[in-house]
């Protein structure tokens, strides 16, 4: 079930006990005296922030000034400073208006100001010559502008003459104390006069964005995503600036005119041959003709001949754009990059070390008087399993986005040159900080002796596992830990590995002088899902496999000011929350689902009921990804890599979904009974007893293979039918103890069987019994593959196994008028995310698509004999023409945000949605807490999305969805709940933000 506030299943219940469930969350608070007893509703709103607590920590600079040296960070959106020295000093903070993605410290006029990129919002000036005391000057936007773009679109038909303008997405920043270089992601790069920034007023162009010099446009478009965004840049004491530009590599320019005067792409270096598609020539590969000149990559028509040909018309032919852009272009993602000189005057060597993703470090030879290129070596970035095992099959659909999922984040992060001693740190995603040594000679130093190590296990390639390696041995560390890290990180020519510092790696910077005694702070790194870490290195040569003999962390700094219980009760440890995915409430308590910190519990009322502005945490379950052995001989057990929570109707369980671990059920009656405090919060344990998963390490049940990731979940008596990702739906029998061994909790499945997954990814499912003939189903969101209805009643009702019949699967019906004015009848080319049911209608959140809500007769009704449930609409279907037949149902009605004013560029994703349903003739109270009942019923739906933020819908009308409100988040919001006239937002790295009346 998808519902956020925390209530349990609607599944064979009628819309009466579910009005019930919602109003156990309203607000008991004093405005109640004298009022009319029994159960009520109150309306949330989104008028304003409330607070906004934790956020990621993705940008760190260093700050000379005076006799103090500084760090200068972020977390989300507010710029933080403290002192670089080995005991935790003051820290400073300061809101910005967005996300920082960048921050530059420049020294201006006897001033010192950070230049934060803060996305959309453009750069924000701020002045922290006194750090106490820091002065936003303002924040400008940057305006971009280019025509003459072709794309293939999602069906494979060719969009000519596009234009894209707006503000744009501002990355990284670069100055040379003049100018003042500029990455935006949503063009290219610009040029503009640091002068014309750092005044009280900035220099502007008529619209009121900031003045540029000059500028380059670095995008290729041949699907509808660009490739090309650039992510960071350095301007080299060769005279030239240097960009990584994402999924392209490196570009190289000329600093004034912004000529590209340089290129280099791993993805067409057919030389390497440990790389994701092992050394395949794109030229071969694409079409005669279709390559990007100033590339080298597919171009639009050979990703419109994939679309059409090779997808649709089952042509026989190489699929390079599919391949790389659905599949594995976030192996070849620069994220960052650093730039070195090596060797006497006149036979120097300037090395580009590149922070390539999950390629890992890449090390490039730039030849300074020319344009050439060549690749020197690398070190591979720790393996990251993507959201399935490999199963020797892939879907058949060329938007699959096989095996993504956490590839997005993982790999090589950030990299510095420590030109000094010969060194290369650089931030990995799961291995935390590492060092490379011999880094003037990538070539000679950069792989292990002997090498050809047999890694390939299994005959799939290109897969996340890196089986393909054989210059560094990739084995497990440690044989008995499945998440180990390599073998030959802790050989040469690794000199540190460091593992996760307080979480995931992130930005780094490496300080002046680095000595190997323990008696300062060398680096400072960040936490990608927040806080900051002061380390002390100490001696690297020892060739010690002891890594934690190699460094301290004298000082760290979390991303909020609670404290969480930690493995033995105590609460001592600094809470940082940055990964925020899902959330749910009850009267008094939020849960929160934040990644790799798992569950915590935070009060959002005070005793007579009303809501606080300043929730705080009151019990967590232990925030580590792996079980804890104390001393005493307990073992404490983790609910890692939470995505979202879901409340029992009595608030007494809370069952956290796993991205890795399935479901884990918390008992959550001690902590609803207020047994823990601000302060002193609890700590919650839930034991192996409460862990409802299929693949485990010594093998699997019921027939599944895929890695469990459990999304959301809905019950039918004592059956959880979860929605499993590429395993589809999967149901355990809650009474049964999963710790057996036996295996018998895993009743049943649908979806895991096939090769290609037969319910896409399920992300969302909610049970419907038909009060006509008692049958129930369930409504899956199948992402890529998009709506699917099961019947299974046989299974729920009769208790026959695995008693699931898929109905029918399908991706919506997308109309789009062509250019000649004829109408095309496509598919919906994004993704199902979420499902809600709320009287006779299904409601669905459909990524970039919108919501879409269908008449659940229409959704039920039969196929004609002989129609595959997999297929039911071929292309000339729906008047197409060509003989072709569309059994899809026709949505009720549609809603899309780009379509409101000022957001018509915005490409936002409908993520998960929350429900608040007020019935006629029922008492309820408003936000100022008047009694009311209405006419007619309303509902209202809170929808995380994305980028976008959070919009408030009036779905009363099933045909005619209106907006009511809508704020923007700083980072991506996934999940809403509502309780007290609140909306309560899971941000992701903007951590929780809460919207109040």
């Amino acid at each position: 079930m998808s519902l956020r506030p925390g209530t349990l299943s609607k599944a064979n219940i009628g819309i009466g006990v579910f009005i019930g469930l919602l109003l156990s969350g309203c607000d008991g608070g004093s405005s109640l005296s004298g009022t009319p007893t029994g159960q009520v509703i109150e309306e949330a709103f989104l008028s304003e922030k409330a607070v906004q607590i934790g956020g990621a920590t993705t940008a760190a600079a260093r700050a000379d000034m005076g006799d103090t040296v500084w760090a200068v960070y972020n977390m989300a959106n507010r710029l933080a400073m403290t002192p670089i020295q080995t005991t935790a000093g003051a820290v400073h903070e300061i809101e910005l208006e967005s996300f920082i993605q960048d921050i530059l410290v420049v020294p201006y006029e006897g001033r010192t100001y950070a230049l934060a990129a803060v996305r959309e919002s453009g750069i924000a000036v701020v002045d922290i010559t006194n750090p106490a005391a820091m002065q936003v000057l303002h924040t400008t936007p940057i305006n971009y502008y280019q025509d003459g773009i072709t794309y293939a679109e999602g069906g494979g038909d060719l969009v000519p003459d596009v234009i894209i303008e707006g503000h744009g997405f501002i990355k990284s920043l670069e100055t040379d104390g003049t100018d003042l270089w500029i990455a935006d992601e949503s063009f290219g790069i610009h040029r503009t006069a640091l002068s014309n920034l750092l005044t009280a007023t900035p220099v502007t162009e008529d619209d009121g964005t900031l003045k540029i010099d000059a500028e380059t446009y670095t995008l290729q478009y041949s699907g509808e995503h660009p490739w090309g965004a650039p992510a960071d840049l350095q301007l080299h004491s060769d005279g030239r600036l240097y960009a990584a530009i994402g999924f392209l590599g490196l570009g190289i320019y000329d600093p004034d005119t912004l000529e590209r005067v340089g290129y280099y792409n791993l993805y067409t270096d057919d030389s390497v041959t440990e790389d994701w598609f092992l050394g395949m020539d794109v030229d071969s590969e694409v079409q005669p003709g279709f390559i990007d000149p100033d590339t080298g990559m597919p171009d639009y028509n050979q990703a419109s001949f994939e679309i059409q040909s090779v997808w649709h018309d089952g042509v026989d032919a190489p699929t390079p754009w599919a391949d790389f852009d659905r599949y594995g272009k976030y192996y070849y993602k620069a994220n960052a990059l650093d730039v070195e000189t090596y060797g006497p005057e006149g036979s120097e060597r300037t090395t580009v070390y590149m922070a390539y993703g999950l390629a890992g470090i890449v090390a490039i030879d730039v030849n300074p008087t020319d344009a050439a290129t060549s690749y020197l070596g690398y070190a591979p970035a720790v393996p990251a399993h993507g959201p399935d095992e490999p199963t020797g099959q892939q879907s058949q659909s060329l938007f699959p986005y096989f095996g993504v999922g956490m590839l997005k984040e993982a790999g090589v992060i950030d990299v510095e040159a420590d030109l000094a001693n010969n060194r290369v740190f650089y931030a990995d995603h799961f291995a935390g900080l590492v060092a490379l040594d011999g880094a003037d000679s990538p070539e000679a130093n950069w792989q292990q002796g002997g090498g050809n190590f047999d890694n390939d296990d299994n005959p799939l390639l290109h897969w996340p596992d890196y089986e393909f390696v054989t210059s560094y041995d990739m084995g497990a560390w440690n044989p008995d830990d499945n998440e180990s890290l390599p073998i030959w990180m802790y050989e040469a020519p690794s000199l540190l590995v460091s593992g996760e510092v307080s979480g995931h790696g992130n930005a780094l910077f490496l300080m002046p002088t680095l000595s190997a005694a323990t008696d300062g702070v060398d680096v400072v790194q960040a936490t990608g899902a927040g806080g900051l870490n002061f380390m002390d290195l100490g001696d690297l040569t020892t060739g010690s496999t002891d890594m934690a003999s190699k460094f301290t962390v004298p000082a760290y700094f979390a991303s909020t000011t609670e404290t969480f219980a930690d493995a033995g009760g105590s609460p001592t440890s600094p809470l940082a929350i940055g990964h925020t995915q899902g959330v749910a409430t009850t009267g008094h308590y939020l849960y929160l689902a934040d990644g790799p910190h798992g569950m915590s519990v935070w009060k959002i009322a005070d005793a007579n009921g009303n809501a606080m502005d300043e929730p705080h945490v009151v019990a967590n379950t232990v925030v580590d990804e792996y079980e804890v052995d104390n001393p005493d001989g307990s073992t404490v057990f983790p609910t890692p890599h939470a995505y979202n929570v879901i409340l029992s109707e009595d608030d007494s369980v809370a069952n956290v979904m796993s991205q890795s671990l399935g479901l884990r059920r918390v008992d959550i009656s001690s902590a609803e009974a207020g047994q823990g405090v601000p302060g002193a919060p609890m700590l919650l344990t839930p034991q192996p007893s409460d862990f409802y998963e299929h693949n485990l390490d010594s093998g699997s049940y019921g027939g599944i293979k895929r890695q469990d990731h459990a999304y959301d979940v809905d019950f039918h008596g004592d059956y959880a039918v979860v929605a499993d990702g590429s395993n589809g739906l999967t149901v355990y029998d809650m009474t049964m103890n999963p710790a057996d061994g036996s295996g018998n909790h895993v009743v049943a499945n649908l979806g895991a069987a096939s090769g290609n997954p037969l319910l896409g990814r399920a992300s969302g499912v909610e049970l419907w019994t038909n009060p006509a003939d008692g049958k129930i189903y369930a409504f899956v969101a199948s992402g890529h593959s998009g709506i699917a209805v099961v019947d299974m009643t046989e299974l729920l009702v009769d208790g026959i196994a695995p008693g699931m019949e898929l109905v029918k699967i399908f991706q919506p019906i997308k109309i789009e008028e062509e250019l000649d004015g004829s109408v095309h009848i496509g598919k919906a080319d994004s993704r199902s995310v979420d499902v809600d049911v709320i009287g006779n209608h299904a409601y669905f959140s459909y990524g970039g698509f919108g919501l879409l809500a269908y008449s659940i007769d229409d959704l039920l009704e039969p196929l004609p004999a002989g129609v595959d449930p997999t297929k039911i609409w071929t292309m000339g279907g729906s008047g197409g023409g060509g003989g072709g037949y569309d059994y899809r149902p026709e949505a009720v009605a549609q809603y899309r945000l780009q379509t409101e004013p000022g957001l018509e560029d915005s490409d936002p994703e409908a993520l998960y949605m929350t429900p608040q349903y007020f019935p006629a003739n029922k008492l309820l109270i408003d936000g100022e807490g008047r009694w009311f009942t209405l006419d007619e019923p309303k509902l209202l739906f809170y929808v995380a999305y994305g980028e976008a933020g959070v919009a408030k819908l009036d779905w009363s009308d099933p045909a005619n969805p209106i907006l009511m409100e809508h704020q923007q988040t700083v980072g991506e919001a996934t999940g809403t709940a509502i309780a007290h006239g609140r909306v309560y937002v899971a941000d992701g790295g903007g951590g929780l933000v809460i919207f109040r009346p």
